[in-house]
């Protein structure tokens, strides 16, 4: 326990040494379940889910994304403000994707991995239209089902959208999506590529009405998930260092 505090010590204060740390969210200190606070995410009328472990690779531990016609977030809780304007950095790859997909449809939304960022919006920045949608979701799918959300995407579909192109979910508009790499774009497989965004200019791209008079959320969690149950798709992805920064 002790060699692995440790360990778990000497990886903050790595990142620290790189720049101005915020938060820290994999300083894994062993192989095995993603620790706490680390939490999984299901729907229930989805049962088979992805898998998530911290493994060894290239000498380093990572987190590894198991997707085979599945399912599954796994979260990690912050509360960092968005008004002190937090960079969301990290590496992630991709090494094997049977992706087919469409993520305009509903019965294509599959993608080989994703990060994404939860806000905290009150109900008295929605419109009544939107706080009507999510009451019914929140009733139907998940009392936690977050008013606004962003996930940054890595999309393998043959005919996907190129990387910088912003989408709404398919089933959802209160999730927004950014594509970083896609296929369409020549994103290589089994490669690392390192992903820096700015997270209250994101926030004010995909969500103006909220954002108005530069009004900016605190947020709520940031998440990965790697996901094939529309297509039934299978794809093994991995994410390292992810991590909140001072600007």
């Amino acid at each position: 326990m002790a060699a692995d505090l440790k360990l778990a010590t000497a990886a903050c204060l790595l990142l620290v040494a790189s720049g101005a740390m915020a938060q820290p969210l994999m300083a894994f200190a062993r192989e095995g379940s993603p620790p706490g606070p680390w939490t999984l995410a299901t729907v229930p009328k989805i049962t088979a889910h992805t898998q998530y472990a911290v493994v060894q690779l290239d000498g380093q531990l990572v987190l590894r994304i198991q997707a085979n016609a599945s399912y599954a977030n796994l979260l990690h809780p912050v509360t960092t403000d968005l008004a002190t304007r937090p960079q969301l950095r990290w590496r992630w790859r991709v090494d094997a994707a049977t992706q087919s997909g469409d993520a305009r449809r509903k019965d294509g939304d599959d993608q080989p991995l994703r990060v994404c960022v939860l806000f905290e919006v009150p109900s008295e920045r929605l419109s009544a239209g939107v706080r009507l949608q999510l009451s019914l979701g929140r009733a139907l799918f998940d009392p936690q089902l977050p008013a606004a959300s962003i996930c940054y995407v890595w999309d393998n579909a043959p005919a996907g959208l190129p990387a910088g192109s912003w989408l709404p979910n398919a089933h959802t508009a209160r999730v927004q999506m950014l594509v970083l790499r896609s296929r369409a774009s020549d994103a290589t497989l089994g490669r690392w590529l390192e992903e820096s965004r700015d997270l209250a200019a994101d926030f004010a791209r995909a969500f103006p009405a909220e954002a108005a008079g530069g009004w900016l959320p605190r947020l709520a969690a940031v998440g990965v998930a790697g996901d094939g149950d529309n297509t039934g798709a299978r794809s093994v992805a991995f994410v390292q260092a992810l991590r909140l920064e001072a600007p």
